[in-house]
């Protein structure tokens, strides 16, 4: 009895709903078949493959989830714009690395601004210390960036984004963060 408990704990509704609806992308299409086929195959991947609960979704907000999803699309079209420019141009740029001093220490809330910040164009870490909450991060036309200052500025909003969406009450007036 023990076990069967211990094994229902492993499914998680959010893991579930996420996993469908990639499964349902997937296939781009919602037939009966489709979805039973999914809903079979997503509980017996989190019953062989189990994930610890964090708890971390729990402290998701809607409205700031949308806003961090909404700047995050945003600045990657307008980087990608300016890459591309700046590449079919042939216009000439500087590089440079440029250390960021994060304000969460929390691994998951550095390591989804790092990811988000890793994927706009022109932009790459290099380096984090997740103790210290520093990132070091290669940018591509720092001018453009709005120098040493602008690429930080920006990454902490971004940083800001992320402790809204996710980070519990506690951790926004622990770190000064409103919502």
């Amino acid at each position: 009895m023990n076990a069967l408990i211990k094994k229902r704990n492993r499914i998680s509704v959010f893991v579930t709903i996420w996993l469908m609806v990639i499964w349902i992308l997937l296939f781009g299409n919602v037939t009966p078949l489709i979805v039973i086929g999914g809903l079979i195959l997503v509980l017996a991947v989190q019953l062989m493959f189990p994930l610890p609960h964090t708890g971390f979704f729990r402290h998701m907000r809607p409205w700031h989830t949308v806003v961090l999803t909404t700047r995050f699309i945003w600045d990657l079209v307008l980087s990608a714009i300016h890459v591309a420019t700046v590449v079919v141009t042939g216009r000439s740029y500087d590089c440079s690395i440029v250390r960021i001093d994060l304000k969460s220490r929390s691994d998951i809330i550095i390591a989804i601004t790092a990811a988000m910040t890793n994927l706009v164009p022109g932009t790459i870490v290099v380096k984090m210390n997740r103790r210290e909450g520093v990132i070091h991060l290669h940018v591509f036309d720092i001018e453009h960036q709005g120098g040493v200052e602008g690429v930080r500025r920006t990454t902490r909003g971004q940083e800001e984004r992320v402790l809204r969406a996710f980070a519990s009450k506690e951790e926004l007036i622990k770190l000064g963060v409103t919502l």
